[in-house]
């Protein structure tokens, strides 16, 4: 009988033991191998994840969803601070509805998703570029004015 009772605890912690090196076990950063959401945050001139965090070089997956029912919504992530985001919100607003309120000029971006309209959801692919911060804004006219913006740091 201790035999039985031995082995059955030997198979409970093999068990154990594979289940937990399954999961992968750590702590999670919010992005799973470059892996990102983000979404606007209902009818507030705001996006509701604020603060992401990629690797320097890897390929990022960021999915954007428009929550709102109303608003149309672009997310773009500018090559810079808050500096640059007021340029690149400005090139927005002159390129106007036909382009998406998105800039010409891709110098001033790393990345972008088109002009989402309400319930809308956009997957983009990007490699994140050297370690800092990044801005990402709204640039449908008055959003980023408005507060709608976050940062993406690159470690």
């Amino acid at each position: 009988m201790k035999i039985s009772v031995r082995a059955f605890a030997v198979s409970v912690l093999l068990v154990s033991a594979m289940a937990l090196a399954a999961c992968g076990g750590g702590a999670s950063s919010g992005a799973a191998n470059g892996a990102l959401e983000v979404g606007s945050d209902g009818e507030n001139l705001a996006f509701n994840n604020v603060a992401l965090t990629a690797k320097a070089g890897e390929k990022v997956t960021l999915t954007f969803k428009n929550n709102s029912t109303a608003q149309s919504h672009n997310l773009i992530i500018v090559n810079g601070g808050d500096d640059v985001a007021t340029a690149v919100d400005e090139a927005g607003a002159e390129a106007g509805d036909a382009a998406g309120y998105v800039p010409a000029d891709a110098s001033t971006m790393i990345a972008h998703t088109a002009l989402l309209a309400p319930g809308g959801s956009e997957t983009i692919e990007f490699t994140a570029p050297a370690a800092g911060t990044y801005t990402f804004v709204c640039t449908y006219p008055g959003h980023y004015g408005g507060g709608m913006k976050g940062v993406l740091t690159v470690n």
